[in-house]
């Protein structure tokens, strides 16, 4: 079950963090043209993570309600899944996650190339209802509503970061190009600035959210809980450790030694994947554990 439950939330915002971080880069571009190339080169992958994100959403539901009662049988029980949906929080934020990622999935099929900015607002909304579920659900008041406005910050933060570093793996290949590279370098400028301004909320929210969650609990090596929170927050200083070589040690020699410079970057962005690719898992996972 609890397998189950974290690979499904893990997929779901996996599909959730790419959608919104590659519609939102593509949207940042600065070329319209650069836009639609890239665009076209994602399109199959963005129609996949929506049309997986949305599955995975769906099964998030039914294993809600087996965790609840406790009983395989509940994922079955119409009104049990009626109850969850709309008596419980935690439902709520699902009919909104599930609204938004079928909206996405709408607007990808029939939406006219271009509309990243549309596409990035939709699945934005996707990630959103994040904050009103997991420990955040477990407060009230004015706490609660601090708790679930931080999780929301951390997560477009997140996504922004994590969904775009497929897009920036599209723009080191469009800088190869000559035509294309004053575009190519334009845009990698605009990520990273945005990339300065998501990594520094990421982490100010991520303290703030450990924070807000171990207030009442003692350090505990024993603890699962913590051995993950410790994990993710390795795993994110990793992360920002790769993107700052990568910004401040080799996008400057660019110029003077292209090839070098291209294959670390690339190297070490997909090494910034694979890291967030384990922090999501972590994340999924950590939303089944009990703080304390």
């Amino acid at each position: 079950m609890l397998i189950a439950s974290a690979l499904c939330r893990f997929l779901a915002l996996s599909c959730s963090v790419f959608l919104f971080g590659a519609s939102a880069m593509l949207a940042l571009s600065g070329s319209r043209g650069l836009s639609l190339a890239m665009e076209a080169a994602l399109r199959r992958s963005l129609r996949a993570a929506a049309v997986v994100g949305a599955l995975a959403v769906l099964c998030l539901l039914p294993l809600q309600a087996v965790s609840i009662a406790e009983d395989w049988r509940a994922a079955a029980d119409l009104d049990m899944l009626a109850t969850v949906a709309f008596q419980t929080r935690y439902g709520q934020a699902w009919c909104l996650r599930l609204l938004a990622i079928l909206l996405f999935l709408a607007v990808i099929l029939r939406a006219n190339p271009g509309r990243n900015r549309l596409r990035a607002l939709v699945a934005g909304a996707a990630l959103l209802p994040l904050g009103l579920s997991g420990h955040a659900a477990m407060e009230e008041g004015w706490t609660g509503c601090a708790h679930a406005a931080n999780d929301m910050l951390h997560s477009l933060a997140a996504g922004f970061w994590l969904g775009s570093l497929p897009v920036f793996l599209l723009l080191l290949r469009q800088w190869r190009e000559p035509a294309h590279r004053p575009d190519a370098l334009r845009a990698l400028m605009r990520f990273s600035n945005a990339g300065h301004v998501a990594v520094v909320v990421l982490l100010i929210t991520g303290v703030v959210n450990a924070a807000l969650i171990l207030r009442t609990a003692s350090p505990d090596p024993a603890s699962g809980y913590q051995q993950a929170l410790a994990a993710k927050a390795l795993l994110a200083l990793a992360m920002v450790a790769l993107a700052v070589v990568n910004r401040y040690r080799w996008v400057p020699r660019l110029r003077a030694e292209p090839e070098i410079a291209l294959r670390h970057i690339r190297r070490n962005t997909i090494a910034e994947l694979w890291a967030g690719a384990a922090v999501l898992l972590l994340v999924g996972l950590l939303g089944l554990l009990p703080p304390q």
